[in-house]
């Protein structure tokens, strides 16, 4: 099996709650991710003053990121993309349906489509290649985080998931889907779960006592894979 990139940090730079007392938490969600040199975002917050301001104080200047990839289009995860895009006019943009390239051993997974409230979503996620292993990032999983790691597993076949990063999409779902969601999560043998955003602290601690690979998340938290 070819290996992926040596190691990738993945650092919260918008999320609904605190790591980091520096930070500003707020509802929505961007991830850094910086691997080989380059340095990619995925999604991009609700307020882009809230998303600016963290970015400043952990010294990420807009002109400094490649690439943005949209896991899908609700406004607690692009918020902040315009007001990038004015800042640096130069990055590229993977939104749903229309991926662009991106650095090596740096997959866009998906869309799938979901109907939610009355209105179809497509959403994709991110993968990442480090080592022998991959790290996927998400945004709310309307598609169900479970579905988007099939899809990562079948798009980069023989590599385990050491790690999932983002929103669950749990915050409403009643016990009994959460520890599907738990049981399918170990049945595909994700190793660590990042709970982000949209999971729900009730969700988070029954993923907890169900999984037991559940890492601390808030806006300012960092996860280096390697």
């Amino acid at each position: 099996m070819a290996r992926g990139l040596n190691s990738a940090t993945f650092t919260v730079l918008y999320d609904n709650e605190e790591h980091d007392s520096r930070l500003i938490p707020a509802h929505g969600f961007a991830c850094l991710v910086e691997v080989g040199g380059a340095r990619l975002l995925f999604d991009a917050g609700g307020d882009p003053a809230v998303l600016f301001y963290n970015m400043g104080v952990l010294g990420v200047h807009p002109r400094s990121i490649s690439a943005v990839v949209v896991s899908h289009n609700h406004w607690d995860h692009v918020g902040g993309l315009s007001a990038l895009l004015s800042r640096n006019q130069s990055v590229a943009v993977a939104a749903p349906g229309s991926p662009q390239s991106l650095a090596g051993g740096v997959h866009v997974v998906g869309p799938l489509e979901v109907e939610y409230k009355g209105v179809l979503i497509r959403e994709q996620a991110l993968a990442v290649e480090v080592g022998t292993s991959t790290v996927l990032v998400v945004g709310c999983s309307h598609p169900g985080v479970e579905r988007l790691a099939e899809e990562a597993l079948r798009v980069l076949p023989g590599r385990r998931i050491a790690a999932v990063i983002g929103g669950f999409h749990l915050a409403e779902s009643d016990e009994r889907k959460v520890l599907a969601t738990a049981r399918r999560l170990r049945e595909l043998g994700l190793e660590k779960l990042v709970a982000c955003h949209c999971t729900g602290k009730r969700a988070r601690d029954l993923l907890s006592k169900a999984h037991g690979g559940v890492l601390a998340c808030g806006v300012g938290a960092s996860y280096t894979f390697e």
